[in-house]
């Protein structure tokens, strides 16, 4: 008989063992579960804060990009004898490099592509010789900020010739 309470308690100490190595490995699977969602929560924020660098400086580049339209303006009305004209080039010149380090770039199209609202806008049509549907002329340049379109390039479209 001095066996018998021994069995009892064996059996009681084998099924909390069971039950803790249960609740031990809930509590890993949690514990992991835990870390992996801290460690995509970090990337995530990461992410976010680097597109919230790259396009914080947007409406600043925005205004910056009317000035460079002004220099265009002049441009087109200085004539090419006149000596204001290198300085408001070199000026132009210098404001465009600082532009394409903060991820500015313009964006280029042909006449006699077809349109792509992607990245143009269609402002009027004309006559042309360019096939009808396609850009016969750009009336004002886009941009592209670290690769997203901020302004679109203005065009109007050919409708043919008369």
């Amino acid at each position: 008989m001095p066996n018998e309470p021994k069995q009892p308690i064996e059996n009681n100490l084998e099924g909390k063992i069971k039950e803790l190595e249960v609740q031990n490995t809930e509590y890993l699977d949690g514990w992991k579960r835990a870390k992996a969602d801290l460690i995509n929560y970090k990337k995530d924020e990461a992410q976010r804060l680097e597109g919230f660098a790259k396009f914080s400086n947007e409406m600043i580049i925005m205004d910056l990009i009317t000035v460079l339209d002004s220099f265009e303006l002049s441009l087109s009305v200085i004539a090419e004898t006149d000596p204001a004209r290198k300085g408001i080039t070199l000026i132009k010149s210098q404001l465009e490099d600082l532009l394409k380090k903060q991820g500015l770039e313009r964006i280029q199209v042909k006449r006699g592509d077809p349109l792509d609202t992607s990245f143009e806008e269609a402002v009027g049509e004309t006559n042309s010789a360019e096939p009808p549907g396609t850009v016969a002329e750009e009336v004002s340049g886009g941009y592209r900020l670290n690769g997203r379109v901020i302004r679109p390039v203005r065009v109007k479209i050919s409708k043919g010739q008369s």
